[in-house]
């Protein structure tokens, strides 16, 4: 993929988190050690010693993953079991590992946008110019328009790719509109691939169900996720694809013997610990009272200022907010910029770090954590306040 686009979030986290005291720009919730997953866990002697490693033997795994990881991943989903899933190298690695299975050169693909930038480069890597976005509407609520996305399939078209929750604007399509989606893929016979990593952090009361649950044997309905955003195990590279689609697995599971060949065997048993039901609901509830937290935190902080604005996310571990000055949106790289070297503040720039190469999309706009520490999240507020006068 020598024409890939270049990444610019990893890129600037990479280049300007070391000199920042108040990185806000990343996405996963603060890490867990091994003892943090014991006390956390409602079995603290079965956790202990399920996660004594001293003994393990560091063989090669099976190449779909280890029957108890995904046992216990297929157990976040309804009506799915571990027949439908498939151990990845992260959420990343299951990404990569759709788009090189199923897409070739002459396929046109249908992206959302904004969107994780991974799940926009890769097929357009890909396809080149065969690829159209499907916009979120963010002078509406990130309101998703499904006459536009019918609009867009062409005889060519082979995938609709989906980011929900949304990074970086922490919506969520609604129910009504999954099943559309669903059904509109199911009539056109298309793939649809959703990156789920942001599921289950949901804010309020209304929790929609992974789009693998809304399909049948029958579709091409993918998701991927891992244990990096929700469960705070960025550094167990452990992902996966739920399909209930046999031959999507299958396929998928024969590349993979071409890339990662299997998952690390202590990764698996860290994920399949944290995903137990020892520990799983404590860990969600941990860093969903985070989420609250901050959420308030960043409510008052937008209410306060006239220039500041937001869709106030429903779910996810971001925020996008809109900085603008007498009416006209900042230039928002520059005020990332600024912002660290005055206030050793990090946030991403949203034009840079989500915005289409050639567009000049999301001026003003920036991305911030709200899965951090309340305390630091309250710090960075209280030094942007202080930046902004």
């Amino acid at each position: 993929m020598h024409n890939i686009d270049s990444f610019e979030l990893p890129k600037w986290i990479d280049r300007h988190a070391l000199d920042a005291s108040l990185v806000l720009a990343g996405s996963a919730t603060p890490p867990l050690s091994i003892q943090d997953l014991i006390e956390l866990s409602s079995d603290k002697q079965a956790t202990s010693s399920n996660l004594s490693v001293g003994s393990l033997k560091l063989t090669l795994g099976p190449g779909n993953g280890s029957h108890n990881l995904r046992q216990e991943i297929s157990g976040l989903y309804n009506g799915v079991t571990a027949d439908n899933i498939l151990a990845t190298n992260g959420t990343t690695g299951a990404n990569s590992l759709v788009f090189q299975t199923l897409l070739k050169p002459d396929d046109h693909v249908i992206a959302m946008y904004p969107s994780y930038t991974q799940l926009l480069s890769i097929p357009k890597a890909t396809v080149g110019e065969n690829i159209s976005y499907w916009s979120l509407d963010l002078d509406n609520q990130a309101q998703a328009d499904l006459q536009q996305l019918k609009g867009m399939i062409k005889p060519t078209t082979k995938m609709i790719v989906l980011n929900n929750p949304n990074n970086p604007l922490g919506t969520t399509l609604s129910l009504e509109m999954q099943h559309e989606i669903v059904a509109l893929a199911r009539e056109h016979g298309l793939i649809l691939l959703v990156d789920e990593i942001f599921r289950p952090l949901f804010h309020d009361s209304t929790k929609p169900p992974s789009f693998v649950e809304l399909s049948e044997e029958t579709d091409s309905v993918i998701v991927t996720s891992s244990m990096s955003k929700v469960w705070g195990l960025s550094g167990a590279r452990i992902g996966w694809i739920a399909t209930k689609n046999a031959k999507i697995l299958s396929d998928c599971f024969n590349l993979g013997f071409y890339t990662i060949m299997a998952v690390g065997t202590i990764d698996e048993v860290i994920a399949a610990e944290a995903l137990s039901d020892r520990c799983r609901p404590q860990i969600l509830a941990k860093h969903l009272e985070m989420a609250q937290k901050n959420l308030s935190l960043l409510e008052s902080f937008v209410n306060k200022h006239a220039g500041v604005s937001w869709i106030k996310p429903s779910s996810g571990a971001t925020a996008f907010v809109r900085f603008s000055s007498n009416g006209a949106p900042v230039d928002d790289v520059d005020f990332c910029l600024k912002l660290k070297e005055k206030k050793g503040v990090l946030l991403a720039p949203g034009s840079l770090t989500f915005g289409l190469a050639a567009a000049q999309d999301f001026r003003g706009f920036v991305r911030m954590h709200i899965t951090a520490p309340p305390e630091k999240v309250q710090a960075a507020l209280e030094a942007i306040d202080e930046y902004l006068g």
